[in-house]
Parts: C-alpha cells; sequence; structure tokens
C-alpha cells in the first residue's frame, strides 16, 4: 500500500483559502534582521535576527552527469530572503495553511520554505483536514531558518529501535527546487543514489527506497536540490542524528508486512515515527514492512528480507492490499500458509495478525486510490478466519472494526491506513502479546 496520495491542486486550494480570517490565536513572530536561526520546542514566539541577506556559499563537490542528467554542483547565487520554518506533525492533519501578510501557503508536510521580500514578518502555521477543516489553531513553530544553504531533512532515525529495512527518505521542499538528488553513504562511499521526477515538483518531499538494506554497518543519507535547468540549488543536507543509523543483526522481533508495517500517513512517511505501530510497542521491533505489497510480494521476498536478520519471532500482517485490489481469500492464505512453512523450516515463530478493514467511504471522498471492489469484507473476513486458526496470533479486528464491518473512521484518514490512533492500537496488542508469551 503506498502512502503516496494524488496531487494536491494547489491553485485550487489557495484560491478557495484566500479568504479574510480572524486571527484568533496569537501569530509568530520573525523579526528578519541579524541573525540566521533557531530552534526552541514549543516556540510560541520566535524573534530571529538575519546575519546574512544572501546565500552566497558554493559546494567543493566535484560535477558529474549521473542518468544523462548534466549537473552543475554550484548552488546558484541568489538575492531572495527566504525563511524555512518547520513544525511538529499534527495528527489527523493532511496539510498545513502557513498564514503571512496577506497570504496563504499550502505545504503538504512538516515544515515550509517561503520566499519574502521585507523585514518583519508575522506567520501562522494551522493544521487541516481533506475538507480544509482545521484541526489545529496556531500550531507551534518549532524552528525558524533564514536563507537556508541546505535542505533540511524529516527522518527521525534516531527515534526508532532500528532503522527500516526499506528507507524512506524525506525533507522539506526548497524553495527553488524542481527536483533532488538523494544519496545513501555507507562507511564513508556512495552505496546509492536516486533523482526524484521533475514533473512531480509539489509532491517532492519524501522518495521511497525500493531496495532493502541488509548490509551491517553505519549509514547515513543526504538530498540536495536542482532547478529545472540542471542546476543545483541548494548545498547537500546535513548529516545529523536524523538522518543516519545503523543496521545490526541478529534481532530478536520483526515485523514483515505492507505500509501499514512499513508506517506513515499522508502528511508523513515511515521515516517519521508518529504513524509506525511499532512506535508504541515498548519492545525492539525490526521493520520490514514494504508499502504497497500482496502477500505474494512479502512470500518472494521472505529469504533475503527476513533470513538476513535471523529474528526468533516474526509479526506477520497482510492481506490490505490484495483484498483491496480484488485477490481472493484462499490467495492470500495460500501465501500466508507458505510463509508459515518457511519460518518452521528456519525455527522463526511466526505470530500473524489481523488485517486492518477499510472505510469505502472515506476512500470515495479523498480518492486517493482506487475503491475496493465488494466483496473485499468477505475477502478479508476468510484471512482472519484463517488466522484465528493459527497457533499464533492476534486479532484486532473488534478494536478497528465499526458495526458496519469498516475501519472506524476515527482510526483512518484515508480510509485506507490506520492513522496514529490506530497504530498505537496495532502497536500494544504486539506488546500485550510479547508479554503475555514470554511467562
Amino acid at each position: 500500500m503506498t502512502l503516496k496520495i494524488i496531487p494536491i491542486i494547489f491553485a485550487g486550494i489557495l484560491s478557495l483559502l484566500n479568504v479574510q480570517f480572524k486571527h484568533d490565536a496569537p501569530f509568530q513572530k520573525i523579526n528578519l534582521e541579524s541573525q540566521t536561526s533557531i530552534d526552541a520546542q514549543n516556540l510560541k514566539v520566535s524573534d530571529v535576527k538575519l546575519a546574512a541577506l544572501t546565500n552566497t556559499s558554493t559546494s567543493t563537490e566535484n560535477s558529474y552527469s549521473v542518468n544523462a542528467r548534466p549537473i552543475d554542483a554550484t548552488p546558484v547565487e541568489t538575492d531572495i530572503r527566504t525563511v524555512r520554518l518547520t513544525w511538529s506533525a499534527v495528527p489527523y492533519a493532511v496539510r498545513y495553511r502557513i498564514s503571512y501578510a496577506d497570504q496563504n501557503v499550502i505545504s503538504p508536510t512538516t515544515g515550509v520554505e517561503i520566499g519574502i521580500n521585507v523585514a518583519d514578518e508575522i506567520f501562522k502555521v494551522t493544521a487541516l483536514n481533506f475538507d480544509n477543516e482545521v484541526v489545529a489553531e496556531d500550531v507551534p513553530i518549532l524552528s525558524t531558518e533564514i536563507n537556508p544553504k541546505s535542505v533540511r531533512t524529516t527522518s527521525e532515525f534516531d527515534k526508532m529501535s532500528y532503522p527500516p529495512l526499506y528507507l524512506v527518505y524525506s525533507w522539506i521542499p526548497a524553495n527553488d527546487a524542481a527536483y533532488y538528488e538523494i544519496r545513501l553513504i555507507k562507511d564513508g562511499e556512495v552505496l546509492r543514489h536516486f533523482f526524484t521526477d521533475i514533473k512531480n515538483k509539489n509532491e517532492n518531499f519524501d522518495f521511497y527506497d525500493d531496495n532493502p538494506v541488509t548490509e551491517s554497518g553505519e549509514y547515513y543519507w543526504q538530498v540536495r536540490g536542482f532547478s529545472a535547468d540542471d542546476v543545483a540549488v541548494t548545498d547537500w543536507s546535513e548529516k545529523n542524528a536524523g538522518n543516519s543509523f545503523t543496521v545490526t543483526k541478529p534481532t530478536h522481533f520483526a515485523a514483515i508486512g505492507d505500509s501499514i508495517t512499513h508506517g506513515g500517513s499522508v502528511t508523513v512517511t515511515p521515516a517519521q515515527v508518529l504513524c509506525n505501530w511499532e512506535t508504541y510497542c515498548s519492545f525492539p521491533v525490526k521493520n520490514l514492512g514494504r508499502s504497497g505489497d500482496t502477500t505474494g510480494q512479502i512470500l518472494a521476498r521472505f529469504d533475503e528480507d527476513v533470513l538476513a536478520f535471523q529474528p526468533e519471532v516474526l509479526f506477520i500482517m497482510a492481506g490490505v492490499n490484495d483484498f483491496r485490489s480484488g485477490y481472493i481469500g484462499s490467495y492470500s492464505t495460500d501465501n500466508l500458509n507458505e510463509i508459515l512453512e518457511r519460518c518452521e523450516v528456519y525455527g522463526i515463530k511466526p505470530v500473524f495478525i489481523t488485517p486492518t478493514p477499510l472505510n469505502p467511504a472515506l476512500i470515495n471522498k479523498v480518492k486517493s486510490v482506487r475503491m475496493p471492489p465488494n466483496d473485499w469484507r468477505e475477502q478479508r473476513k476468510y484471512i482472519c478466519d484463517w488466522i484465528r486458526k493459527q497457533k499464533y496470533f492476534i486479532d484486532i479486528s473488534d478494536e478497528v472494526t465499526d458495526a458496519e464491518g469498516n475501519l472506524h473512521a476515527y482510526l483512518t484518514t484515508d480510509g485506507l491506513h490506520p492513522n496514529a490512533e490506530g497504530k498505537k492500537i496495532i502497536g500494544r496488542a504486539v506488546e500485550d502479546w510479547i508479554i503475555a508469551n514470554s511467562k
């Protein structure tokens, strides 16, 4: 299950939101006179002084060409005064409105860069849902940077027990960037790198890596922005705790599945912890999830992905992408049974988790994915009934399912992926199972 939603039509949203409204909550004031940046927890009012009005830094790296795309590695000097704001993710939010002067800017993620031309500006961040209704007023601005030279990453690997097997690189979009280059570094050498698609500029705040990271070692990743003319407009992002991680093995607990295991939900990615169910389990669980997977795809990557970490216990949560795509239940249980048999061969204890249901009304409203077939509930029931017959299983159905057999509306934002509250149910159910079976 991928977390990429259809592009937000910014022009339409801006025309809808560009109206007069009362500033009932206090704005955050930024004085752009003489300092570069400030970071603070739960910042209410920030007075930031500007040190330099222009970005004149240059990169010392060599120019090179990749994927037939000419690259000038020297960021272009600019006279635009830019401010970068960041804030924490708000549960149930799908976008954020940044208001200043007589303008509104929409951000699909937890930060924004804005070009401004005055020395004194006031900003207000408001969290919105899919209906553009206010979820939270006066969202605290956590950091303010003036004329940032490099892209700011938003991954939170330092808050995870283990890094996910399938990395998602996430960042705050740069004001002048049309696309991005990403590189993964291990032991000082570039292990792999990618380019985002210039055609999807409004969605360029994350990138899903389809290749697993299975080798032990120290890693970090970086990103930089390019103009449509293939000229670097930022430096590489700085190495920090959030974009650095260590791969170790073996692991005692691991979990395999689709995006519900992988994590994320609309405005946050699996690189952030808010909507990862592993966050809400007090025991460290290695995340082997991959967004978009069917049970067949999970089976196909079992040997490479699971055996690499030799877990003693493997939590298996899969099937949603099967029944929402029209696969019959027996197809799913045949694949799950093969996973069970492979676990038995390698001495792994398989613990199956019942897949979450869907909320078709929200899916139809949001239109981020196609509507499921009419018989999806029957196919899901077939999978759940099979799971309940296994030696080890966790049944979360009663907690997440409403009277009509759908995923509770308050547990999902898009009708498909459980939100933070939904992920808490899963994570705590796994924790309860571990505690109960460790006696």
